[in-house]
């Protein structure tokens, strides 16, 4: 696979790159953005579209831009500069919920700065690294911290989750944990 075919399968996916053949800062940051969000496998997160990034990449274009089970990078993608970053970790929580709760779609996942000012997001919100989604309020606070996945969850006042993140991945700022997760209500 050269630069050409990685950029294009990318932008096929939905990262908003050029395909120019030049394995520029862009093309490096996208990659890096899918290793990082990749689900089925735990890809060295370099930057580098090396034999097991490409062999992922052409698995994740097969299944449509699938980055886990039933979900698609696409879903992640910011209103604002539409680029796309997530957590596999996220995206593996994410899959179980929906094991346990039925259909969940990313009502939104990744926010760049400018979108995350734009909506009133918090300064350090979780969603600017790729490690938070807003989904449909469906299951109680208990049913998903009993999951265990989560280390932030947000609820809305009549205790239904609107907001689910991996923040134990980094950067941390409360000390939530999958066992003893950051818990607010909106």
């Amino acid at each position: 696979m050269n630069t050409r075919e990685v950029q294009q399968r990318l932008v096929d996916i939905g990262w908003p790159i050029a395909v120019d053949g030049s394995y520029g800062t862009a093309t490096f940051e996208a990659v890096r953005c899918f290793q990082q969000g990749y689900s089925a496998a735990d890809l060295l997160v370099d930057g580098h579209a090396g034999p097991q990034t490409w062999h992922a990449l052409d698995v994740c274009c097969f299944f449509g831009g699938a980055c886990g089970n039933n979900f698609w990078y696409r879903e992640f993608k910011s209103r604002g500069d539409g680029w796309i970053r997530v957590n596999r970790e996220l995206v593996r929580g994410l899959v179980r919920y929906r094991q346990a709760y039925g259909p969940t779609s990313v009502v939104s996942g990744y926010r760049d700065p400018g979108r995350n000012r734009a909506v009133g997001g918090a300064s350090n919100s979780q969603h600017l690294y790729g490690n938070a989604a807003d989904i449909p309020a469906i299951a109680s606070v208990n049913a998903v911290r009993n999951l265990r996945v989560f280390s932030g969850i947000g609820h809305d006042p009549n205790g239904k989750v609107r907001h689910v993140d991996v923040r134990h991945v980094g950067p941390n700022s409360t000390g939530g944990t999958p066992a003893n997760p950051t818990i607010w209500r909106y």
